[in-house]
């Protein structure tokens, strides 16, 4: 017997029913024209999903290696920048001393260079101290503090070490040991990172990861020691005369010459760095446009299909609704009329 008999008295719940099965067809069909992907993957594959499965897993693990990628592309670009600014005061400062006169400058000269120093001896530091999304970049893997103390401290340790020493040559050689040897004060006092973090892995599917360098470096070490040097010349605790004073302001402009191939070697390691992380970026953008285009291969819905089915349900659902509103007007006395 038809459900749709007026004698039968399951016509409301199946009316009902049918209301009900129609527009969650409605639902799925538009979610299916919207997204222009199956709202069942698992009987539209037949419920053969293990490709699709392996797909997914895939893409979840390119994301996860793309985002690692960003965070480090972001901290090299920092280091990089930073690396320029401690490059920039290297460079100021060494040229600033060549310039003077070899012998005979006025003291007030040198102390004015050695201000200068102190100075960018400051900026170097709070170069190498950035932080980027809440993480200082030449910390290693101690990224939740800054990698060196101030600078004012450091000229403070420095000077009480060298202040007794008469000669240039001896508190070069006193800095140098304060900045290079192993137990020495920046190992013990003006370092506060690490070891070396690692950078992003090189693809998906390796361990590898890049070194990224830390304040602690030897380039790093040998640009700063020079500053220090320098800077010293301004340092009136010093026990040296004018003479001395003079010979310092030349050994610490050789030291910052001589600083300058590791540094620009270590910019150029960065360098490397961002070109193979611009790299890693495109790889990622390859493999991951490949799997969604194989993905919607398998779970992809012709759109025009879909708003043909969402237009037939629409229009099965408003006849629905026009029957179950001429059946609810149904009495004995509308009959009898």
């Amino acid at each position: 017997m038809s459900w749709f008999s007026l004698g039968s008295l399951t016509l409301p719940y199946q009316l009902q029913r049918q209301g009900v099965a129609l527009r969650s067809d409605m639902a799925r069909l538009g979610q299916e024209l919207t997204t222009g992907q199956t709202a069942n993957p698992q009987r539209h594959l037949q419920g053969d999903i293990a490709p699709l499965a392996a797909i997914e897993t895939r893409l979840a693990r390119i994301e996860s290696f793309t985002q690692s990628s960003k965070s480090t592309a972001l901290r090299v670009d920092a280091m990089q920048n930073a690396m320029g600014q401690l490059e920039a005061a290297r460079s100021d400062i060494s040229s600033k001393l060549l310039l003077s006169p070899n012998s005979g400058a006025p003291e007030d000269m040198l102390r004015s260079l050695g201000t200068s120093a102190s100075h960018a001896l400051g900026s170097a530091v709070s170069a190498l101290s950035l932080s980027v999304a809440g993480q200082t970049a030449f910390s290693g893997t101690a990224t939740d503090r800054a990698p060196l103390v101030p600078a004012a401290q450091i000229m403070s340790e420095i000077s009480a070490r060298v202040g007794a020493l008469t000669t240039a040559d001896a508190i070069v050689a006193e800095v140098n040991k304060a900045f290079h040897d192993a137990g020495e004060l920046f190992d013990t006092s003006f370092y506060q990172g690490s070891e070396a973090g690692p950078g992003a892995k090189t693809s998906a599917d390796s361990g590898d990861a890049a070194r990224l360098p830390t304040a602690a470096d030897t380039p790093i070490r040998a640009a700063l020691s020079g500053l220090v040097i320098a800077a010293l010349l301004a340092d009136d605790t010093l026990a040296i005369d004018q003479d001395a004073r003079q010979d310092l302001a030349r050994q610490g402009a050789l030291a910052l010459i001589d600083a300058g191939p590791a540094l620009t070697g270590m910019q150029a390691g960065l360098g490397d760095e961002q070109a193979r992380l611009d790299a890693q970026a495109v790889q990622f953008t390859t493999e991951r446009d490949a799997l969604t285009s194989a993905r919607q291969g398998m779970i992809g819905v012709d759109p025009y299909e879909a708003a043909m089915q969402l237009e037939q349900t629409r229009v099965q659902l408003e006849t629905l609704y026009t029957v179950t509103a001429r059946t609810s007007r149904l009495s004995l006395t509308e009959y009898l009329r």
